[in-house]
């Protein structure tokens, strides 16, 4: 749902929608969510949820549930995606939760985000080093000579700041603008109790991601 460019998060939209819905429907929610910002900010409630305390995910999707139905109805079918998707279906016999395709502790960074603000929450920094290690070879194809001189220049490296860490040497440091960007995403998440209204608190995190829009 959530993906990383540039030390920054960014909304996958097309996480939300079914591989199932008409290309009618889709096309609608992409000129609605590119025109109107309340309702791309309402389209992406759900997603937010991954920074809701994970016992209170349920109780605050319910509220999120009410707020789209009030509001934007429309939405309705990336909720019921959303519910289907990450957290489970409800059985109508036992009202209990089949499991998700995605366990809700698998994508919820709240805790997380509490304890650490810096902790990696993306794999860019694996998808940085498969960048790196493909300059090297600069090719699709390399013959065995060529990868082995690649992966030989990348021990290379890689040992270097194994001696640097050894020593009590840190690794670099993230650029300001990351860091203050994670502190406000902590800030945020750490009034969390405080707030009355849970819909309110989502509408806070929508701000940090770009949407500033005043409260209705």
């Amino acid at each position: 749902i959530l993906k990383r460019e540039h030390g920054e998060y960014r909304f996958n939209s097309t996480c939300l929608l079914s591989p199932n819905s008409s290309k009618n429907i889709s096309k609608k929610f992409k000129v609605l969510y590119y025109s109107d910002k309340m309702f791309a900010r309402a389209a992406r409630l759900v997603v937010f949820l991954a920074f809701v305390p994970v016992a209170d995910v349920e109780e605050v999707f319910y509220q999120i549930t009410y707020y789209i139905q009030a509001n934007y109805p429309q939405l309705m079918v990336v909720v019921n995606y959303f519910e289907k998707t990450y957290l489970g279906s409800v059985t109508v016999d036992s009202e209990e939760r089949v499991p998700p395709k995605f366990p809700l502790t698998f994508w919820n960074h709240y805790s997380k985000t509490l304890e650490d603000p810096e902790f990696p929450r993306t794999s860019n920094m694996v998808e940085g080093f498969h960048r790196g290690f493909k300059s090297k070879v600069n090719r699709p194809k390399p013959t065995v000579q060529e990868y082995f001189r690649a992966i030989r220049e990348q021990q290379v490296i890689t040992d270097y700041h194994i001696d640097r860490l050894g020593v009590g040497k840190t690794p670099s440091k993230k650029r300001i603008r990351r860091k203050t960007s994670n502190d406000q995403l902590f800030q945020i998440c750490s009034k969390y109790s405080d707030c009355s209204s849970k819909v309110d608190y989502l509408f806070e995190i929508a701000k940090y991601f770009g949407h500033e829009i005043d409260i209705e």
